[in-house]
């Protein structure tokens, strides 16, 4: 037991106050809290990336039927570009619309889906066309409607899948 001793000097055998330890407790809280916070703000702070919005080309990019998926690239994303910079909505089956009128194969396309499971609107569409071993993967963001593309090799057992994940059927 601690000994604890009384103003006129008397000798008391007991333990600590309650109100003691609540304060003693306290205090080592807020100064664990506080170490705690400095070693969250010291180190390097994360850089955002600079985002350049891709410019509108000089000439028109042409669509290579019997190209692979890296020639076809340019005019992929010049799909993308123009749908983004329209003001169609930011759902699955317009875009595929959109990339199939534009000379590619509805058939080679997955597309992701328009809600959640939850049942909110997705933040963006992912949209592919699988050409040969490789894919041009898509995305629009349905706020400030950005997009990106790229050009990747298929992957799966089968070397045939373009995006991960369960995707929309196709079926229009």
């Amino acid at each position: 037991m601690a000994n604890t001793y009384r103003r006129d000097g008397g000798r008391v055998r007991g333990r600590p106050s309650n109100i003691r330890r609540a304060a003693a407790s306290g205090a080592i809280a807020l100064m664990l809290t506080s170490l705690t916070g400095c070693f969250l703000l010291e180190g390097p702070s994360p850089r955002t990336p600079e985002r350049t919005a891709p410019v509108e080309p000089e000439t028109a990019p042409e669509f290579m039927p019997d190209g692979s998926a890296t020639d076809n690239l340019p005019y992929f994303t010049e799909v993308l570009r123009q749908y983004s910079a329209g003001d169609g909505p930011v759902e699955g089956q317009p875009i595929v619309n959109a990339v199939a009128e534009s000379g590619f194969d509805k058939s080679a396309m997955s597309v992701s889906f328009d809600e959640s499971k939850t049942g909110y609107a997705a933040d963006s569409i992912f949209v592919s066309v699988r050409i040969g071993p490789d894919c041009l993967l898509g995305q629009i963001a349905a706020e400030g409607r950005g997009f990106a593309a790229e050009a990747e090799p298929a992957i799966g057992p089968d070397q045939d899948v373009c995006l991960i994940g369960e995707t929309r059927p196709i079926d229009w």
